[in-house]
């Protein structure tokens, strides 16, 4: 018997990338599109690559700045040394996969930029992309979680993040949620989301659960 389905959010969930992707972003959008300094003011919390692109550059053609981004991002996690992810992270990842889950991702990042996060701390390997949600699937959450539950298919499934968006992105799609108050957002933010279950971090303890 297989195990469950998990999809997991990547920024603030898995690993703290020092807002790299979000340099990496801007320089993009400056070179490409001459707009400096055009993420000032803007939250990432929740948000997705292809919200944030549509809302600065409405009617410009996205796929050069995406590739210039992909560059810089992949460039800034080469360089740094000090990447990794948050506490937690593998021995849980590892322990479900032993007991037979799927983990794949349900994130607002494009897809290479995913590739990009999750090879830079070394857990890439742990997930089935074929079976997850990225930025290319839609400008909101709810779109790329009803793209990833096309993939999954008809099984239940469970949707770890920290923000109130990945408690959306759950509920549209008829899955559980588990909230980590660890990220961008304060607990009582996401506990009046409703998840099914809040943490304030990923650990062992919650096997049983997300076994269950």
């Amino acid at each position: 018997m297989s195990g469950p389905t998990i999809l997991f959010d990547i920024d603030g969930t898995l690993v703290r990338f020092h807002g790299l992707g979000r340099r990496a972003m801007s320089l993009a959008m400056e070179e490409v599109w001459g707009l400096r300094g055009a993420l000032e003011g803007i939250s990432f919390a929740g948000a997705t690559d292809s919200g944030v692109a549509l809302r600065v550059g409405a009617g410009r053609d996205r796929a050069p700045m995406w590739s210039r981004y992909v560059d810089h991002l992949r460039k800034a996690a080469a360089a740094r040394d000090d990447l990794a992810p948050l506490e937690g992270v593998v021995p849980l990842l590892d322990a479900l996969r032993e007991r037979g889950a799927r983990l794949g991702l349900l994130t607002g990042n494009v897809r290479e930029g995913a590739r990009i996060k999750l090879g830079a701390i070394g857990i890439l390997d742990r997930f089935d992309l074929s079976i997850s949600g990225f930025a290319e699937d839609g400008v909101e959450r709810t779109e790329i979680a009803a793209a990833a539950r096309q993939r999954c298919g008809g099984m239940p499934l469970t949707v770890v993040g920290d923000t109130v968006a990945d408690v959306r992105g759950a509920r549209h799609i008829g899955a559980r949620a588990l909230a980590v108050a660890w990220g961008f957002e304060e607990a009582d933010a996401l506990a009046a989301a409703g998840p099914d279950r809040l943490v304030s971090g990923l650990g062992l303890e919650l096997l049983p659960w997300l076994l269950g």
